[in-house]
């Protein structure tokens, strides 16, 4: 699986999104353009948007009686395709699903459309021979600096999301629900 780092990016006032997607898109197809590279890196880009604030996760005990937003964060993660994580800010809990409960909350979705702006850009960046954190983070750093010196003709600025594996009371080893969590930790970033 890898270690990862989540990157968000964000524009400068009057910068160009569609430059800085490609300019990114560029930069992370360099990272596999050889066999070699393929094996050791792996990186993907996706479009920040802001939902309505109360959405269709919200529990309907909870719209029924005009209580608090119950908020479960859902994040479906590429190679773990099977699997879907629910994460609840307010319990710190993070539970996993099978992908077909993706498709009853995507049902529970069409009900509801909800508004959505542009916020930035996600990047997901892994380095596959290592599963240590600490071992892999100085060669993400260094993939980090390379993308920032990408992106910054662009304008805007390239950021990592703070590791909050602690906020939800994760092992020490490093998985799949450590991502969701940082997906998470986007979020609260963009303060939602």
């Amino acid at each position: 699986m890898g270690v990862h780092m989540l990157l968000y990016w964000t524009a400068a006032d009057g910068a160009a999104r569609r430059e800085a997607y490609d300019t990114l898109a560029d930069a992370i197809a360099c990272l596999g353009s050889s066999p070699a590279a393929a094996e050791r890196w792996s990186a993907q880009a996706a479009a920040l948007r802001r939902v309505a604030e109360r959405g269709a996760d919200d529990l309907p005990s909870a719209r029924a009686a005009g209580g608090e937003a119950v908020w479960l964060h859902r994040v479906a993660i590429s190679d773990e395709p099977d699997q879907l994580f629910l994460l609840s800010k307010a319990s710190r809990q993070v539970v996993q699903a099978g992908a077909s409960m993706q498709a009853f909350l995507d049902s529970l979705a069409m009900f509801k459309a909800p508004q959505q702006s542009f916020l930035g850009i996600a990047v997901d960046v892994a380095y596959l021979p290592l599963d240590d954190a600490a071992t892999a983070a100085p060669m993400l750093q260094d993939l980090a600096d390379v993308l920032r010196e990408a992106v910054a003709a662009a304008g805007g600025r390239l950021r990592q999301v703070p590791d909050s594996a602690a906020a939800f009371q994760l092992p020490a080893t490093h998985g799949a629900r450590h991502r969701a969590a940082q997906y998470v930790q986007l979020q609260q970033l963009f303060g939602e």
